[in-house]
C-alpha cells in the first residue's frame, strides 16, 4: 500500500512539475503500469499469442514483425472520414470482423521418407550371424579349456602289451571231437582250445588316474577269429603298472579246410602263429571327475608251442604295436 502511495504522488508531482493537466484516469493507468501491475498479463497474452491462439496482443507493439505493414494504414494511422472526423483504421493483417489477427499459415509438415520393414531374408542373415557367432565363441573357449587341461595335466594314454601265453590245450579236430580220420573230416575241421593271456597294462601319468571300463582280447589264426574274452572293470592308480589274466576258450570254432592243414602242421612243428587285439577302453580321472572314456587298441604277433611240444606250451616271440584301427 505504502509503494502505490508513493509511486502515485511520485508520478503526480512529475506531471505538476511539468505543468501538464492529466486527468485521474489517465493518472491512475500510468500508476498500474509504473508499478508492474500490467506485466503479467502482457507476458501471458504474448504467449498465447506465440502459441497461435486468436488474442489480441496487449498493444500494437507486441505484434510478430511478419504481421505489421510499413504502409500508414497498417501503423494505424489516423485517417478522415466523409464527416471530417479523425477515425483510426485498423492495421492491416487484422480481421476486422473478429479483431483478431490473420496469423500467418505454418510451413507444411515435411514427412521423412518411410522407414522400410525389414525383409525376411534380413531377419535370417542376422540369425545366422549370431549363430555362427556364438558357434565361435563355443569352439574358441573349448579350444583354450583343452589347451590349458593338456598344459597342466600333461595327459598321456595308457599302455597295455601282452607279458606270456600259456597254451593248455589246442587241437584241430572233426565236428564231432574226434581225430581227423578221413578226406570228409578234413573238409570240415574245428578248433578246440584253451588259452591264458596275461596282460601288462599301465598308467603313464604322474596327475590322472585311469579307470580301465573295457578291456578285451581277441584271438585269430589266419585272419580267422575263434575266442575272445572279456577282463572285468578296475582302477589304475598314478605312474603305476598292473597285470590281468584273460582266459580264452575256443569249442568247435569252424575252420577251412587249407587252414586246418596248414595249423595241423603247425601243431606238429610245434610253433603255432596266432594274432590278438588287446582293445582298452579307459576314462581319466581328475578329482571327482572322471572323463568319458576312449579307446585305444594295442595288435600282438605271436608264437606260441602247444602242449604236445617237448618243451611245453610256451611264449617262442611276440610283436605288439599300438594301432588306430586294428583288424586281425
Amino acid at each position: 500500500m505504502l509503494n502505490l502511495i508513493s509511486c502515485f504522488l511520485r508520478v503526480f508531482l512529475s506531471r505538476s512539475a511539468a505543468g501538464a493537466s492529466t486527468p485521474g484516469v489517465k493518472l491512475l493507468g500510468e500508476v498500474v503500469t509504473e508499478m508492474g501491475f500490467l506485466d503479467v498479463f502482457s507476458e501471458k497474452r504474448n504467449m498465447r499469442y506465440q502459441r497461435g491462439e486468436k488474442v489480441h496482443p496487449a498493444s500494437f507493439d507486441n505484434l510478430p514483425a511478419s504481421s505489421i505493414r510499413t504502409s500508414s494504414a497498417a501503423l494505424g494511422t489516423p485517417s478522415k472520414g466523409s464527416s471530417g472526423k479523425s477515425k483510426r483504421e485498423p492495421p492491416m493483417g487484422w480481421d476486422k470482423a473478429g479483431g483478431f489477427p490473420n496469423l500467418p499459415l505454418p510451413p507444411p509438415a515435411t514427412q521423412g521418407r518411410p522407414r522400410r520393414k525389414p525383409s525376411s531374408s534380413c531377419s535370417v542373415c542376422y540369425c545366422l550371424s549370431l549363430f555362427f557367432s556364438f558357434l565361435i565363441i563355443i569352439i574358441i573357449l573349448a579350444g583354450l579349456t583343452i589347451l590349458i587341461f593338456y598344459i597342466i595335466f600333461q595327459p598321456r594314454l595308457p599302455k597295455a602289451t601282452i607279458l606270456n601265453v600259456v597254451v593248455t590245450s589246442f587241437n584241430v579236430t572233426n565236428k564231432n571231437g574226434g581225430p581227423i580220420a578221413s578226406l570228409a573230416d578234413s573238409q570240415n575241421p574245428v578248433l578246440n582250445a584253451n588259452i591264458a593271456f596275461t596282460i601288462q597294462v599301465e598308467n603313464p601319468n604322474d596327475k590322472l588316474g585311469i579307470h580301465f571300463r573295457d578291456l578285451s582280447v581277441f584271438v585269430s589264426y589266419n585272419g580267422t577269429q575263434f575266442a575272445h574274452s572279456f577282463v572285468p572293470p578296475f582302477y589304475q592308480g598314478k605312474k603305476t603298472k598292473s597285470e590281468v589274466i584273460a582266459n580264452l576258450k575256443a569249442t568247435s570254432a569252424p575252420l577251412s579246410q587249407s587252414q586246418g592243414q596248414d595249423l595241423q602242421a603247425a601243431i606238429g612243428q610245434n610253433d603255432i602263429p596266432l594274432s590278438a587285439r588287446i582293445t582298452v577302453g579307459a576314462a581319466l580321472e581328475i578329482g571327482s571327475w572322471i572323463i568319458p572314456p576312449g579307446h585305444i587298441q594295442v595288435l600282438c604277433q605271436l608264437r606260441v608251442s602247444p602242449p604236445t611240444s617237448p618243451a611245453g606250451a610256451k611264449l617262442l616271440s611276440k610283436s605288439c604295436k599300438w594301432v588306430r584301427n586294428a583288424k586281425i
